[in-house]
């Protein structure tokens, strides 16, 4: 979040706001798309998301909805042209959350009913599979060590449901002029937020859908380094 804040985007909590998201001004540097006026975005009654880079340098953002059963995929390589792929049905018993990457291609995810756990396979990233997870199924995850390490505490009570973020309301104000800050959007019932680090994309859901924060600049300078790798 310091990151953000340095960078020139401020988002506030606040607590009225019209439903989905409101825009207000424009800004050189930053850019909001919503499930408003990017349909491509809308995921209805959606509730947590994960982001995926997958081995070909695809960068995905999955996004659980229908009380776990569905999940969508949003191709966000290249956050000015967002390609949604089919949606894919999955026999989750309930909603859940993502926990964390736990191996080459599997995501840990916990159902929020307390029903356990399950590995997401993402392997195949356009057809994602459910598989068990029992050496999980009585942990709770305490923290993480390195890339692929876990600190986990082993205990029959961690089977219950991991509560559901409140979800908030947020306002994206543009600093670059502090002593005259812009409202670009505001947008409510939030319930996660993720930030994509090289393009510096911020993804924020609520119940209809992404709201995408772009930052114009750094997808530049991401693309100029691509392509200087690619020799282009």
């Amino acid at each position: 979040m310091k990151r953000i804040l340095k960078l020139g985007a401020i988002i506030f909590g606040i607590i009225t706001l019209s439903a989905g998201a409101a825009f207000g001004q424009r800004s050189r540097t930053l850019d909001v798309e919503s499930p408003d006026n990017m349909s491509v975005l809308a995921v209805q009654h959606s509730a947590a998301m994960y982001l995926y880079s997958s081995d070909d340098g695809s960068t995905l953002l999955y996004v659980e909805s229908q009380n776990g059963r569905q999940l969508s995929i949003l191709d966000v390589t290249d956050p000015s042209q967002v390609e949604r792929f089919a949606p894919v049905a999955l026999a989750a018993p309930a909603a859940y959350d993502f926990v964390r990457y736990v191996g080459h291609h599997e995501v840990l995810i916990r159902y929020r009913d307390g029903a356990g756990v399950a590995l997401l396979n993402l392997a195949h990233y356009k057809h994602p599979t459910l598989m068990p997870a029992k050496p999980f199924e009585s942990a709770v995850v305490l923290g993480h060590v390195g890339a692929t390490g876990l600190l986990m505490a082993q205990t029959k009570a961690a089977a219950a449901s991991k509560p559901a973020l409140t979800p908030h309301n947020y306002e994206v104000v543009d600093t670059l002029h502090p002593h005259h800050p812009r409202l670009l959007a505001t947008i409510d019932g939030v319930r996660q937020m993720l930030a994509r680090g090289d393009t510096g994309t911020l993804f924020l859901l609520n119940q209809d859908g992404v709201t995408m924060v772009r930052r114009l600049r750094v997808e530049a300078q991401h693309q100029e380094d691509l392509d200087q790798m690619n020799g282009n």
